[in-house]
């Protein structure tokens, strides 16, 4: 027999989110009608999400690192410098490897997307079960419509089908977060792959006397690092958001999930949620 293998998924910079999608959601799922398959399925599908999270994270800390180290090294004069002459010269490009570092964040994030809401079939393939399809028994690849029309019109079906707050409050997130990032992340990556008229993002040097000033691109008028973090936070509030919304809609009817107020939460284990019991049932 061989023996177990332990596999470390993350570090001490990883803890919070990790956290918040494995001992959080699995402290509330127990709280879930769920047959022994669906709790099966849902586990193997929050992993997976799991595994394209870390792959976004993954890129996001190389991101960072490449920055640190070329700012580094440009201030020891290497790689970018003013030489002799008072000509800037590049010897290290970094172009090639920042792009290839993006795009490797933008394109798993809207994959992880696919394995929490779902998507269309291809090739007359159905695909694998998102988490909200295990939990609730519906496609929402629908948030990826652009059309805001159409979109509505796909949420309606499920509101008509499984009315109740509990539903409404998981459309309304939905509803939110497109409207602030998801079909913004849609777009970047829709670029990245199907754009062949995208040049990538340039970088920007300055000589001043024998110092070199950086200048690191942007997205939408905003540093590309601060602009990977907020769509690496927003990310992650929308994963665990949509799978506690989810998990409602199975719980007893006098049993439900509410957000832990900020002040009440505790800064050694990032709770933000909590289960509660209600005076009256709440479809």
């Amino acid at each position: 027999m061989n023996p177990p293998v332990v596999t470390t998924i993350g570090d001490k910079e990883d803890a919070e989110w990790l956290f918040r999608l494995l001992q959080q959601i699995s402290q509330l799922s127990e709280g879930a009608i769920l047959t022994d398959s669906e709790r099966a399925e849902f586990i193997a599908a929050r992993m997976r999400l799991i595994e394209i999270l870390r792959q976004c994270n993954d890129a996001r800390r190389e991101l960072f690192r490449l920055a640190d180290e070329h700012i580094a090294q440009v201030a020891e004069g290497k790689g970018v410098f003013v030489n002799e002459s008072g000509a800037l010269v590049i010897e290290d490009d970094i172009g090639p490897r920042l792009n290839r570092v993006v795009n490797s964040f933008f394109v798993p994030a809207r994959t992880a997307l696919y394995h929490l809401c779902g998507q269309k079939p291809a090739g007359g393939k159905p695909p694998a079960k998102s988490i909200l399809e295990i939990l609730t028994g519906f496609n929402f690849g629908f948030i990826f419509i652009f059309d805001q029309a159409k979109f509505e019109q796909a949420a309606q079906k499920y509101l008509d089908a499984v009315p109740g707050v509990r539903s409404k409050a998981l459309i309304d997130t939905m509803r939110s977060d497109r409207t602030s990032w998801t079909l913004g992340l849609q777009e970047i990556r829709d670029t990245i792959i199907h754009d062949t008229e995208y040049d990538g993002l340039k970088m920007l040097y300055k000589g001043n006397g024998q110092k070199v000033a950086i200048g690191f691109p942007r997205l939408n008028n905003i540093p590309i690092f601060e602009f990977v973090e907020m769509f690496w936070n927003n990310l992650i509030d929308f994963c665990e958001e949509m799978i506690v919304m989810a998990l409602c809609t199975r719980m007893p009817p006098l049993l439900a999930i509410d957000r832990i107020p900020e002040d009440q939460r505790n800064g050694e284990l990032p709770y933000r949620w909590q289960g509660i019991l209600l005076n009256e049932p709440t479809p």
